[in-house]
């Protein structure tokens, strides 16, 4: 269905290739997952099996794509879309009406379908998508996951074979990726869908993917083949390449290296609880049931961690906010943030998140008395001042860009009145952010051209160059691979341990187990919980109810609690380490010989 002979391209007005020699097939029917570090070319690549490369997007392009049996740089862009429906990164990139029945009516229209008919697609792909009743809604009212899912519903509704998808569960709450992965999953399954897949959610849809690509940073191929050697034979080379993996891969190596002989290569929840079952002498450490504060280790290195108890920096008290002639966003929400905490805010898509952050940053006007910082309303104070302590990185990265290069966003989020006259020591904290964000190299690009990813690194660095006590981000790792985000949140714990408050917006379960030190979730505007995101995962029945889920790992360690009654609060692979510790060698004398016995593993 898809075949790419050695096919490179260079966008205009940039030296480096985004795509580089790469070549492979896809067959019928085939699920492929595309893996590769941030600007390895991946939204590069969906661009190519459209067909906008070569017809739409400026570059130079070699080599040859065949979709379906058409070379795409010799058929036009609305034959192939009728071939190959592509999903991007930002919903909004892909929008061409108002309403959400006239954007999935606008590509049945275009080739056109029968006017009775396109009703009924209509209905029938907001059905599967979950978003039906909505025909009539603006699409500039909508969530970003509603919106992720309004797009989709356009694409499904052409009915085409051959489906690409980048990141689609970037703007998706929890449910909203448990419902759409479900959905393609039964594609996948049932249908001879053939699926091109970009995602770094790779728990959820690891079990039924055929095959993964992975491009290195030069846009070539790195890896091409099975789940489980990708992810057990050639992990050191993704490892290295900054890509992500799944959480129980990743727990399967660090028990190894820990001396655990962990059987077989597990990547799901279920292979990992029987891998763990049949690895000698783990569950009897499991199952001792250490105290929590002994045994379970903090993702905050020990040399960081602050022991004195934060005082409010900012207090909200009894908060409420409606939008003009829309629903009521927030009600009644009270708590404070601590200085020097990390605090996460999660809750289901349209549940109050990024309404609350702008509120408390000042992109949004509160109401009087209800937000405090350091013990002064926000409403009565200038806006430099709070600018100057309050920063906020924006969900979409490219509402916050006001010039036309990267260097240009970084100097005037610095000093935006005296752009041309920088101090030596201005000068020093811009070269500084470009190089800790990997940005140097594209420091006289437009922002607007970047990948997801680059663009998602501006923002913050913007944002981080100002050093501000109090930082709101919403969504920061979107877009990122595995190792721009540890080295982002690698700096966001460098800040907290200087004793500035951070506080993320996000979807990811995994992130808020590993980093945060509060969760705070919102359900339909309303407090539902806060406190140590520890506590929440083991609420079944809250877990539940606001539809958020756990992470792979939490999901493992109830597993094994349920079967075995072992520990049932493990988050991340370092609570497994620590709770396990490593294996004791048991020997035995037989005459000259000494047989040792290890995890397993034999003589």
């Amino acid at each position: 269905m898809i075949r790419a002979e050695q096919i490179s391209f260079r966008y205009a007005e940039r030296r480096k290739p985004a795509l580089s020699e790469l070549s492979f097939s896809v067959r019928r029917g085939e699920s492929v997952l595309v893996l590769g570090p941030s600007g390895s070319g991946k939204s590069t690549l969906t661009l190519c099996l459209d067909g906008l490369i070569p017809h739409v997007v400026e570059g130079e392009l070699s080599g040859t794509v065949v979709v379906d049996r058409l070379a795409t740089h010799e058929h036009p862009v609305h034959e192939l879309a009728q071939r190959v429906g592509v999903v991007f990164q930002d919903p909004e990139a892909q929008f061409c009406t108002l309403t959400v029945e006239d954007e999935v009516a606008f590509g049945l229209e275009n080739v056109l379908t029968a006017p009775d008919l396109i009703e009924a697609k209509i209905d029938e792909a907001l059905g599967v998508v979950g978003l039906a009743g909505f025909r009539g809604r603006r699409l500039d009212s909508l969530s970003g996951g509603e919106k992720q899912r309004v797009a989709l519903a356009s694409v499904l509704a052409m009915g085409p074979e051959i489906l690409v998808l980048d990141e689609p569960s970037a703007n998706l709450d929890p449910a909203g990726t448990r419902e759409l992965f479900a959905f393609l999953r039964r594609l996948a399954q049932e249908t001879e869908h053939t699926m091109v897949i970009i995602e770094h959610k790779l728990d959820e849809i690891i079990e039924w993917i055929d095959s993964v690509l992975v491009l290195d940073q030069s846009g070539g191929a790195l890896f091409r083949g099975s789940p489980r050697d990708a992810f057990f034979e050639a992990a050191r080379s993704l490892d290295d390449a900054g890509v992500w993996q799944p959480r129980i891969s990743a727990l399967a190596h660090a028990l190894r290296t820990a001396g655990w002989a962990v059987a077989g290569e597990p990547l799901t929840v279920e292979e990992a609880a029987t891998a763990l079952e049949e690895t000698w002498g783990l569950l009897p450490r499991l199952r001792s049931r250490p105290s929590l504060a002994a045994s379970v280790a903090s993702a905050i290195p020990a040399d960081t961690r602050r022991t004195d108890e934060p005082h409010a920096v900012m207090s909200v008290r009894d908060l409420s906010f409606s939008y003009p002639k829309g629903r009521q966003a927030l009600q009644d929400v009270s708590f404070d943030l601590g200085s020097g905490e990390i605090l996460a805010i999660v809750g289901a898509n349209g549940a109050g998140k990024s309404t609350l952050a702008s509120l408390l940053s000042g992109v949004l006007r509160p109401p009087r008395g209800t937000v405090f910082l350091r013990g002064q309303d926000i409403r009565d104070l200038k806006d430099a001042y709070l600018s100057a302590n309050v920063g906020h990185v924006f969900q979409n990265p490219e509402h916050q860009f006001v010039t036309d290069t990267v260097r240009g966003e970084l100097v005037y989020s610095l000093c935006p009145s005296k752009r041309d006259r920088l101090t030596i020591a201005d000068e020093s904290l811009v070269e500084a952010a470009l190089s800790r964000f990997d940005l140097k190299r594209l420091e006289q690009a437009n922002p607007f051209s970047l990948s997801q990813g680059q663009k998602r690194r501006l923002s913050v660095a913007a944002m981080l160059v100002r050093a501000q006590s109090i930082l709101f981000l919403d969504e920061p790792t979107f877009g990122q691979d595995q190792a721009q985000t540890a080295k982002l949140m690698g700096m966001l714990q460098e800040l907290w341990s200087e004793g500035r408050s951070i506080v993320i917006i996000t979807h990811d379960m995994d992130l808020v187990a590993e980093y945060a030190h509060r969760l705070l979730v919102l359900q339909e505007g309303k407090l539902r919980f806060l406190g140590a995101p520890r506590d929440f995962f083991a609420r079944d029945d809250m877990v539940a109810e606001t539809g958020l889920g756990r992470p792979a790992l939490a999901d493992l360690s109830s597993l094994l609690a349920l079967r075995h009654d072992t520990h049932p609060g493990l988050l991340t692979v370092e609570d497994y380490l620590s709770a396990v510790g490593t294996p004791e060698l048991e020997h035995e004398c037989h005459g000259d010989v000494m047989a040792v016995h290890q995890g397993g593993c034999g003589e």
